[in-house]
């Protein structure tokens, strides 16, 4: 009986195949890790995110839960806005300056969570377990609460602490960095007639809102850089107030008017939220320039606080250069001597000239001495004109008496009455001579 052999029917991958294979597998795999990695990274960020505003409305539901009477804070209270001192400008409501220990005025609420003088015979807060931060999975939220007064207005009349505004701000940090979130909510007692609002604005009696704008930034002062850096360069710092919508860039707008009339000011914009400090370069020196910080977050922003802080950039140093002073024979176009007549006068006119360059603010002449001011008894000439560029003609028919020999031209500084390092000798050569 014949058989068939059916072995290479039978036959698989071969080893080579298989790690070729998982080879290809591995090279697409790599960069979907990443998409993947990431996209868990953004879910998680967004969960912490709905995780906070749950706890910021679920606090200020709390405290809208509180007697009215007893919504706010006692001043021994850690963490409680003390008057004088504001909350963005608004009073905080105070219900005393100390925390009954027992009776139906015992604290209702607490500023902070966590409360680290919470515990168990702390008139303030008795309870040990706000000592603790909220804690959402694997994440930890801290929460801060605000109590101010605030005004309303109908279209007759003011109401003074017509309503109480309640603020939750609560913070927390991830992977992704550090996030807050915030709501605020009215409380009004009613019986204080119709409420409308601020000012007579639109609004309803509750509102409860994820914050969207930042806080204003606050500059520090400013310290004058090093010269000669201080001439063309101003150094900016500021700071962040913590409670408002996430900064995600700044910018720096500034100006020589303090007014920033349109076109008339520079903006840097663009700048990382990690960036707390800035060098303006470029500056004219001599010339003061007004700054102002914005901050945003997404579309909407907040402006440094007014009036914008001024500084000065230093005066360029001032420097005169003088240059030489030429002495030419008009005709011969020598500047070493020229040929006297018999009759004492020089036989061409003699052209001086010089320049300064730079700020001068002296003025100078050309005297016809040494530099010790001694008189040239043979240079029958006296010149004033000023400097900055000079120029002037010594004529040979109205100038007698020369002497023969060499002659000092030196330039004077008449504000100091001393010569300067500028001095010309010119040589007067007698009738006849081959050359001078």
């Amino acid at each position: 009986m014949r058989r068939w052999n059916d072995r290479g029917s039978e036959s698989g991958f071969t080893m080579v195949e298989l790690v070729v294979a998982l080879g290809l597998l591995a090279i697409v795999a790599a960069p979907l890790a990443g998409v993947f990695w990431s996209a868990i990274r953004t879910a998680s960020v967004s969960n912490h995110r709905t995780d906070g505003s749950a706890i910021a409305s679920r606090e200020i539901e709390g405290m809208r839960a509180a007697p009215y009477a007893q919504v706010g804070f006692y001043n021994d209270q850690p963490g409680a806005v003390v008057a004088p001192a504001t909350f963005e400008g608004f009073t905080p409501v105070s219900l005393g300056t100390t925390s009954p220990a027992s009776g139906n005025l015992v604290p209702q609420m607490q500023p902070e969570t966590p409360d680290p003088s919470a515990g168990a015979g702390f008139a303030p807060d008795p309870n040990p377990a706000n000592a603790s931060p909220v804690t959402q999975g694997a994440i930890k939220y801290s929460a801060r609460r605000y109590v101010v007064w605030a005004n309303a207005s109908d279209p007759s009349s003011t109401f003074a602490k017509a309503y109480k505004r309640l603020t939750v701000i609560v913070s927390w940090s991830d992977a992704a960095g550090a996030h807050t979130v915030r709501q605020d909510s009215i409380l009004y007692p009613g019986g204080q007639g119709q409420y409308q609002g601020p000012m007579g604005g639109t609004s309803t009696t509750t509102t409860t809102a994820g914050v969207t704008q930042p806080n204003a930034p606050v500059l520090a002062a400013i310290v004058p850089l090093a010269s000669p850096a201080d001439r063309t360069q101003i150094a900016l710092s500021w700071s962040q107030p913590g409670g408002g919508a996430q900064v995600t860039t700044y910018s720096i707008k500034y100006s020589t008017n303090v007014n920033f009339p349109a076109g008339q000011f520079t903006v840097i914009a663009n700048l990382a939220s990690s960036i707390l400090s800035y060098t303006v370069t470029g500056l004219a020196p001599s010339t003061t320039y007004y700054f102002q910080i914005i901050a945003y977050a997404g579309a909407n922003s907040a402006t440094s606080s007014p009036p914008p802080p001024s500084a000065a950039t230093a005066a360029a140093p001032v420097t005169c250069t003088l240059g030489g002073l030429n002495v030419t024979g008009a005709t011969s176009l020598s500047t070493t001597g020229t040929i006297l007549q018999n009759n004492g006068k020089m036989s061409e006119d003699l052209t001086l000239s010089w320049t300064t360059s730079g700020t001068c603010n002296d003025t100078y002449n050309v005297k016809g001495v040494d530099p010790s001011n001694a008189a040239d008894p043979s240079s029958p000439y006296a010149l004033t004109v000023s400097a900055g560029s000079y120029s002037a003609t010594i004529n040979s028919l109205g100038s007698k008496s020369w002497g023969i020999g060499l002659h000092t031209f030196t330039v004077w500084d008449v504000n100091t009455n001393s010569a300067t390092t500028v001095v010309k000798t010119f040589k007067v050569c007698a009738n006849g001579a081959a050359s001078c």
